[in-house]
């Protein structure tokens, strides 16, 4: 995996997550991507879960597109199992499962020009301060559905009542994110609750001075900047005091890896959302077909006999709940800074 390639307009690399080391993959618009046992692949996959030719990834009318070739075992799409043959659009974000290979889609971006001031001021909030200004660690739903415009907006308030409410849905929305990467780094459960307080809290007390410009970098950019350094720097402290740091290398890690693994945290949180949202929508019989026949594998016909419904509902249900789904993270997407 080369970040220069990620320079590149349009290139797809998919960073591999999980799964036996394979080379990288990664291909230009001009070059298409067979993943497979079979040797005749791009990339050969050896495991008896994949086909011999198993999927196609091909830049077709300004977009890369994910052909499953009638693959046995299935293709997942951001958890979600792919018919046989079927044909989708891949989104920068998403991931995609063969087998026991987990990877992470990314689409050509460049690399975000984070402002280096506002990271150092973030890093260097005093530890253990306390105050009056303090918020206390609400969690809230009642602002899912607000823009994350509105939210930053709320955090520089203020009005006490509302810059409560913006730390609220602040912690809610990315509070499991920051905890889900930092147990995946090595730290145990309650010192990753450590670092998304100091993240968090070190970000609220300089909310005020945040000014959001995308054409300088996402929000989720300067988020995972600095729960990086957060991590990085308790390992240090840890090696200084002759502390354990037992499973905590991955910190130190020079590659992109760790980079990869934020962002991983960042998508599949993306989906819980996604999910959460979606399924008051449909009827528990729709979802329970969808859940069975789409998320866990079990063949059409089993998922009929079980909940006494004909194939082509089952099939049908899961297609709606998907369908519902892939909307849902678009715009979630679309909405994000």
């Amino acid at each position: 995996m080369l970040k220069t390639d990620t320079q590149q307009p349009n290139r797809l690399i998919l960073d591999q997550i999980h799964g036996k080391p394979i080379p990288p993959i990664s291909a230009s618009t001009d070059e298409e991507i067979t993943l497979g046992r079979s040797p005749d692949c791009t990339t050969q996959m050896s495991n008896r879960y994949v086909s011999r030719k198993h999927v196609l990834m091909k830049w077709s009318k300004d977009r890369w597109l994910l052909h499953d070739l009638e693959s046995r075992s299935g293709t997942y799409l951001n958890t979600i199992r792919m018919e046989k043959g079927e044909e989708v659009q891949l989104h920068n974000g998403d991931l995609i499962q063969i087998g026991p290979w987990k990877f992470l889609v990314r689409l050509g971006e460049p690399d975000e020009e984070l402002d280096p001031e506002m990271i150092e001021e973030i890093d260097r909030v005093p530890e253990g301060e306390t105050g009056d200004e303090v918020p206390t660690l609400i969690r809230t739903v009642n602002g899912r559905y607000e823009t994350n415009m509105d939210l930053l907006l709320q955090l520089k308030s203020d009005e006490t009542v509302n810059r409560e409410m913006g730390w609220g849905i602040f912690v809610d929305r990315y509070g499991p994110i920051i905890c889900g990467f930092a147990r995946n780094a090595g730290l145990p459960s309650s010192e990753a609750d450590d670092i998304m307080q100091t993240v968090l809290f070190n970000f609220f007390r300089v909310a005020d001075r945040f000014e959001y410009d995308p054409s300088k970098g996402r929000f989720r950019g300067y988020l995972k900047r600095i729960t990086l350094n957060a991590i990085r720097q308790r390992y240090r402290k840890k090696q200084e005091g002759n502390l354990d740091t037992f499973g905590m290398e991955a910190a130190e890690d020079p590659r992109d890896d760790l980079e990869a693994a934020f962002d991983r945290e960042w998508a599949e949180h993306l989906l819980s959302e996604a999910m959460t949202e979606a399924r008051p929508k449909f009827e528990p019989k729709t979802w329970e077909a969808f859940e069975l026949y789409g998320r866990r594998g079990m063949s059409c016909e089993k998922v009929a006999q079980r909940l006494n419904m004909s194939q082509e509902a089952v099939r049908h249900a899961k297609s709606r709940v998907m369908r519902a789904v892939r909307q849902i993270v678009i715009r979630i997407r679309a909405e994000e800074l």
